[in-house]
């Protein structure tokens, strides 16, 4: 319908526009409508419309833009509009100076999502004339905790305007207040002045009008010589779509506003009326539009973008459509726009995305706050790191795989001043002269750590201390320029450079906005330390949104219901049409007070209107669809969509009406995938894709799959595939000297071994200040030496010793573990309980690990007296004492190993030794594992250790056991587990328990050799222990790279 206060006969706005353009008399009309986006429609319409598409001035305005010119006379003071980042600031400032109750139990202040979610019910207070007074009037309908919350926001509703009022700064509900407060003739006097030729204003596309804005149009309805139209969709006999327009009705007819007819093609289209007076209101049947109206159904989300994908393509290759005359529109488009982007940029289709992005979601954005954060936060590593890899900022000299490397060695978290500590005492611990290429290996970390620390706190340190906002300003501009943000971002890929250059653009505006706001209130001297920047910064992010500037006639627009108001496409797709999308659940904004809160009913058919109003957008053919489910959730079929389909006959699509063609690389790369053929392998080839190239890895993976044990370079077999350089480098190997835990590796994993120790490959970890497994068994372990060389020092021996002696032994082994932690690192101290668990729970050291251990020795009755501690052997050149190693080489038959002893008792009268290795879980090796060569340390432990007492006593000893020691702070678990060479019950004597133990050894001997062999040949398989998923691949961090899963 047509409202006006100009007389009674039909309108035809359309017909009015295109008699002026057609005159030439663009400057003669104003049009006011609902978004800047129908807004550039509009004029383009116009100019593509204008004799010669030339023209002079066209008036086409918002209602905001309209009342902000109305009201500021000069523009540069336009300026004092708040911005959706400095209000949520202000209102922030105004939580810290408002006495709250509600809002208390905030001691670290309030969210910035709470504090956006009462911004915008500010707002829309504002815009609504509804004051801090009004609100007060409420707290008397209301009671209990929803009284107190109201009261909460009344008073910081309060402070706000205050503080808006003090630095002279509006928003847009400021702006309807002081336009409604002009008298007629300064209200005239102003429109004149900004339109003089104007004589007809249309209004036209709006859903409703709030009651300041019906007051501005009244305003404008009575200026003299001049004709004010509102087209207003409108109508009273389908209550189910416009009951909620009655009230915005019923205030513009209370401001003497007729009907007249409206005459305009729109409103005269058949399927608009039936729609209007039939939707959700009559059951009658509409077969005639079946031929333009497509259900389309889709097993998810992404596949609903698919279909349409291939829809959208079918239209712009079989029918010629011009991609801008189709519209793909969704009620919540954050459902949809990333599953868009992909696929439409997969299918090649080009598109106009308008989703509005949130500045937090940006990554040049996020790595600036995250650089600054690391002095914040005194270098906390997960801000470094967070900062460098993103891609935006690159400091070439930084090695952030070795500064996390240090990290984690050091179990550095955060502290300047701490990184230097670490790494400065780590690097002295390498100065010691020592033929050890680990800690040679060690310093060169410590030293690029070092520097890289150094160099990140030089660029930083303009931030350091208090600043003022000009030299904020100043030193966040030279940071971002310095660190090449901005040339890192165009040399991005794709798609991402408009967005990410309009993201730092909008960061950079948001900046110099929230920062001219500072200076309105602190004046430009004052300073300010860089949290309080980087605080209000975090705020000011939250709340800022920015859109892609769109491409004029390039491309489907995406977008959402409400953008669309007032246009229409040729093709218009409806989708994500299930419940919970449109329409969307009912949930009132708990921050609305009392009356205030929007009622279920009027949600509901805001809702409908919008699906009304999207409807009659299209010219050609529209289709609406709709996924059956998301991930595991099954979702229900709008009930918008059940209403429409009972009113109109329907096409009905699905996946199968698209799968007799191929749409996208993606599927023909599928395709020939299943069926290798020369057509599908010419038109990949046209498309310049190397089908041989995949041809060939198909027929790897079937041979790796169907044959895993082939002798290929792709089932593990590397040799014949390596050059010249290669194979001289793998036959080196044949001198280096291996340790336990490398053989073992390779006895599990062939393939594990290969990343690991040939191509050095590490699996992330992140630095952790609790104590692990490993530092704590390192604790223990020297604890242990320690004490043992003091006893050993005093001639105490702890098997059958007395009260007396076992004093003596609590006393020394106490002495050393309290000096053993008090020099860990004080910075990452150890887990409160693990330190509990060796001194003693609440002090008491008979509760304690080091007690058990007491007990334990002392009821050794068999004659074997510890003899070595920490013994090393082959390349390690030095003792746990410092003193030089027994046995500096040690073969096992042709391979050279290396390793450490925990202990070695001997007894000397029987020329008789055993092993023991001391374990904090206990966990012992099977014997399968045993004669399987998987589990070679104590095998190996008693090899070396014989060939350690011919050395030092000059006789063969016996093997008399290996034996697991287990620290586990348990009673029952606790003390010495026998390793049993055999499964017989039987009970063996001595000398068949030594021959056993010697077999063992000899196939540990036997395994090693055969291992290197295989190392040696460049053979790298995956496992082939029959339960390997136990006992390797389950916690591997290799697992996705060796794919195993695709051959089990």
């Amino acid at each position: 319908m047509i409202l006006t206060k100009s007389g009674l006969a039909p309108v035809n706005l359309e017909k009015i526009i295109a008699e002026r353009i057609k005159n030439k008399s663009l400057d003669s009309f104003l049009l006011i409508v609902p978004t800047n986006r129908k807004s550039r429609f509009q004029k383009k319409e116009i100019i593509s419309s204008a004799p010669g598409q030339s023209s002079g001035r066209i008036n086409i305005e918002t209602i905001g833009t309209y009342s902000t010119k109305i009201f500021f006379d000069d523009i540069s003071a336009r300026g004092r509009i708040l911005t959706e980042a400095t209000s949520a600031v202000l209102l922030k400032q105004a939580f810290t100076d408002t006495e709250l109750k509600y809002f208390s139990s905030y001691k670290n202040g309030i969210p910035s999502g709470t504090v956006e979610r009462i911004k915008n019910v500010i707002n829309e207070y504002k815009k609504h004339g509804i004051t801090p007074g009004h609100l007060r009037e409420e707290l008397k309908k209301i009671d209990g905790s929803e009284k107190i919350k109201a009261e909460d926001i009344a008073n910081v509703y309060q402070v706000y305007q205050e503080k808006c009022a003090k630095l002279n700064v509006m928003e847009i509900g400021d702006i309807y207040a002081a336009v409604n407060s002009l008298n007629d003739d300064d209200f005239a006097v102003k429109f004149k002045e900004l339109y003089p030729h104007v004589n007809l204003i249309i209004i036209n596309g709006f859903d409703e009008f709030t009651a300041p804005e019906v007051e501005i149009i009244d305003k404008t309805s009575v200026l003299p010589e001049t004709c004010l139209h509102i087209g207003f969709d409108y109508y009273s006999h389908n209550n189910f779509i416009f009951s909620h327009l009655d009230e915005c009705y019923n205030r513009l007819l209370k401001r003497k506003f007729t009907e007249v007819q409206d005459i305009s093609p729109p409103v005269l289209d058949a399927f608009n009326r039936t729609v209007r007076e039939e939707l959700f209101n009559m059951n009658n049947n509409h077969p005639e539009y079946k031929p333009k109206i497509n259900i389309i159904t889709a097993t998810d989300r992404s596949m609903e973008i698919e279909l349409i994908a291939k829809e959208i393509k079918e239209l712009i290759s079989n029918q010629n459509v011009e991609p801008h005359k189709i519209c793909v529109v969704f009620n919540l488009i954050h459902h949809y726009s990333h599953i868009v982007r992909d696929i439409f940029t997969l299918h090649g289709i080009p598109f106009n995305l308008t989703d509005r992005y949130s500045l937090t979601t940006s990554q040049p954005v996020i790595a600036i706050i995250n650089f600054l954060e690391i002095l914040e936060n005194d270098f906390y590593y997960k801000n470094i790191f967070r900062a460098l890899t993103g891609g935006f900022i690159k400091l070439h000299s930084v090695d952030l795989s070795n500064l996390l490397r240090a990290s984690v060695n050091l179990k550095i978290i955060s502290g300047f001043s701490n990184w230097n500590l670490q790494l400065n005492e780590a690097l002295q611990k390498t100065l010691v002269e020592d033929d050890d290429s680990v800690k040679r290996y060690e310093k060169r970390v410590y030293e690029k750590a070092f520097a890289d620390i150094e160099n990140i706190h030089t660029i930083l340190k303009p931030f350091v201390g208090k600043l003022t906002l000009r030299e904020f300003q100043k030193n966040l501009t030279d940071l971002i320029f310095s660190l090449n943000i901005p040339l890192n971002i165009l040399n991005s890929h794709g798609d991402e450079v408009e967005k990410n250059t309009k993201a730092l653009s909008s960061f950079m505006e948001t900046v110099n906005e929230l920062l001219e706001l500072f200076k309105l209130e602190y004046g430009t001297e004052k300073q300010f330390p860089l949290s309080y920047y980087l605080d209000n910064l975090r705020t000011a992010v939250t709340a800022t949104r920015y859109n892609i500037k769109e491409k004029p006639d390039f491309g489907v627009q995406v977008t959402t219901l409400n953008e669309i108001r007032g246009l229409k496409f040729d093709y218009l797709f409806i989708s994500g049409l299930c419940d919970g999308d449109l329409p969307t659940r009912y949930q009132p904004e708990i921050f609305f007070s009392g009356s205030y809160v929007r009622k279920e009913s009027k949600h509901q058919t805001e809702e409908r209107y919008h699906f009304y109003q999207t409807l009659c957008a299209w010219n050609e053919k529209l289709y609406l669809t709709y996924p059956l489910r998301e991930d595991k959730k099954e979702l229900a079929r709008s009930n918008f969509l059940t209403e429409f389909i009972s009113l109109f006959d329907t096409n009905a699509k699905d996946k199968m009406d698209y799968e007799h063609s191929v749409y996208s690389i993606n599927e023909l790369l599928h395709l020939f995938g299943i069926n290798q053929s020369e057509d599908i392998k010419a038109a990949l080839k046209g498309k310049i894709i190397d089908a041989d190239f995949i041809s060939n890895s198909i027929a790897v993976n079937k041979e790796r799959i169907s044959n895993p044990e082939a002798e290929s370079a792709f089932s593990g077999v590397i040799s014949k595939a390596l050059n010249e350089d290669e194979k001289l480098k793998l036959s080196e190997m044949k001198e280096k000297e291996f340790s336990i835990s490398q053989l073992e590796n390779y006895a599990k994993c062939p393939y594990k071994y290969f990343a690991e120790r040939i191509l050095k490959l590490e699996p992330p970890e992140e630095p952790t200040e609790e104590i692990e497994a490993l530092e704590m068994g390192s604790l223990l372990h020297n604890i242990l030496f320690e004490f043992y060389v003091k006893i050993k020092e005093e001639g105490i021996i702890l098997a059958g010793a007395d009260e007396k002696i076992i004093d003596r032994a609590e006393e020394i082994i106490f002495s050393i573990a309290e000096e053993k932690l008090s020099n860990t690192n004080c910075t990452s101290p150890i887990n409160f309980f693990e330190k509990e668990k060796i001194l003693g729970v609440n002090g008491d050291h008979k509760k304690s690990i080091l007690y058990l251990f007491l007990l334990e020795e002392q009821k050794s009755e068999d004659g074997f007296i510890p003899e070595y501690f920490e013994i090393s052997f082959g390349g390690i050149k030095k003792d746990a004492s410092g003193t030089d190693s027994l046995l500096t080489e040690l073969s096992a038959g042709e391979v050279k190993v290396r390793g450490k002893i925990d202990r070695v008792d001997i007894n000397q009268p029987n020329k008789k030794f055993r092993v023991v290795d001391y374990k904090l879980s206990g966990k012992k090796p099977t014997l399968d594992d045993l004669k399987r060569g998987i589990s070679l340390q104590l095998p190996l432990y008693m090899y070396a250790a014989k060939k350690l007492i011919k050395a030092q006593f000059n006789y063969d000893a016996d093997p008399s056991s290996a034996e697991i020691y287990s620290l586990k702070f348990n009673q029952k678990s606790f003390g010495k587990i026998i390793i049993k060479p055999t499964t017989s019950r039987t009970q063996l004597d001595e000398n068949e328990l030594e021959a056993l133990n010697q077999k063992i050894i000899s196939e540990c001997v036997e395994a090693i050799n055969n291992y290197v062999k295989l190392i040696l040949e460049g053979k790298f398989n995956l496992s082939r222990l029959h339960d390997r998923e136990n006992k390797v691949c389950r916690y591997c961090s290799f697992r996705a790279v060796c794919r195993i899963q695709d051959i089990n």
